[in-house]
């Protein structure tokens, strides 16, 4: 085999997985966006609205590192912030650090002052065995949002 060729065959074998890639997430995509439609929900694919900032505190994960939010679904109801994503961390220092991606739920108060009980935001993640539509319905669920 030639040089040339086996350029020109690697190129092909990484052109591959890179399309089968992208066509997962955009039908992901699709599918979150399908469930944000019926949950009464907005959907976005980056941060927008930087809650990687507000639930670095929270986070429950001991050392993660990195971390950022992706595939959100959002919403004010109940006199609270809704929001349904995908966290992006790294975990682990001495022998290298290791990427995870979980499903997380995050819920904070409209107006942080006031009156009135206090109340606290509130940050879940899912179960390392689900992942996609799922694991979201499962935060939706745990963190007791109405689906109307």
């Amino acid at each position: 085999m030639t040089p040339q060729l086996y350029l020109i065959l690697l190129v092909g074998i990484l052109l591959v997985g890179v399309m089968a890639g992208g066509g997962w997430q955009l039908r992901c995509r699709r599918k979150l966006r399908g469930c944000a439609g019926r949950w009464n929900m907005h959907f976005s694919g980056v941060d927008r609205l930087r809650l990687g900032r507000r639930i670095v505190e929270q986070f429950p994960v001991p050392g993660a590192a990195n971390i950022s939010v992706r595939d959100l679904l959002y919403r004010t109801a109940e006199n609270r912030h809704q929001y349904l994503f995908t966290v992006d961390y790294t975990v682990g220092a001495m022998r290298g650090k290791v990427g995870r991606s979980r499903v997380a739920g995050f819920s904070e108060p409209v107006c942080r002052g006031g009156g009135g009980e206090p109340a606290r935001p509130v940050l879940t993640l899912a179960p390392d065995h689900l992942s996609g539509p799922a694991a979201y319905e499962h935060i939706l669920q745990t963190l007791h949002f109405s689906r109307t």
